[in-house]
């Protein structure tokens, strides 16, 4: 029974993002449009959501910028929801969001609960679906408790806000050329 009780969850959300339900386009243009300002984070963050955290974490040359984005997202708790296009624009609250989650993971969710969740906005499914995915339900559930005890000093800051500084720490600063010596 508990079997059913996990799979009617995660097949409610896959069935929902596969109609557009969680597309967050205005989202993820905010996104697109925050990301052109750096090629070289949009092109990091392009790979870790195409090839997976660990992946880029592993085969990133040490010093670049690649390495310092996976470095600095495997160490944050809430890293893992990087994978979620719209993430580094996202407003919700930390602590806000990781509720709505944990809700969504843990419940039955019937046909009525999916109106009323829909109403109120999807941004959780689509965390929970990306977690759900990459870790299995169980485990994302495990990874959640983990997230919400390790996130309480920023548990007040924005999603995105807390992404883009710890994005933006990784920013390379190109060298100031010199000038070149007078004759």
């Amino acid at each position: 029974m508990k079997r059913i009780k996990c799979v009617l969850p995660a097949t409610m959300l896959v069935l929902l993002s596969g109609c557009g339900y969680f597309g967050g386009d205005e989202k993820q243009q905010l996104e697109q449009a925050w990301l052109a300002q750096d090629p070289q984070l949009q092109q990091v963050v392009e790979q870790i959501r195409a090839n997976g955290l660990d992946v880029v974490a592993q085969s990133a040359a040490a010093g670049t910028v690649s390495a310092c984005v996976a470095e600095k997202l495997s160490q944050d708790p809430l890293g893992k929801l990087v994978n979620v296009e719209g993430s580094l624009v996202e407003s919700a609250k930390v602590a806000e969001l990781l509720g709505d989650l944990q809700k969504v993971m843990e419940q039955d969710i019937s046909f009525d609960q999916v109106a009323s969740l829909l109403q109120k906005g999807a941004d959780a499914a689509a965390y929970a679906k990306s977690l759900i995915e990459q870790q299995g339900l169980d485990q994302a559930l495990q990874s959640l408790k983990q997230m919400a005890t390790a996130s309480e000093q920023f548990a007040q800051q924005d999603l995105g806000a807390h992404f883009q500084q710890l994005l933006l720490e990784c920013k390379i600063v190109a060298p100031t050329p010199t000038p070149a010596p007078a004759n």
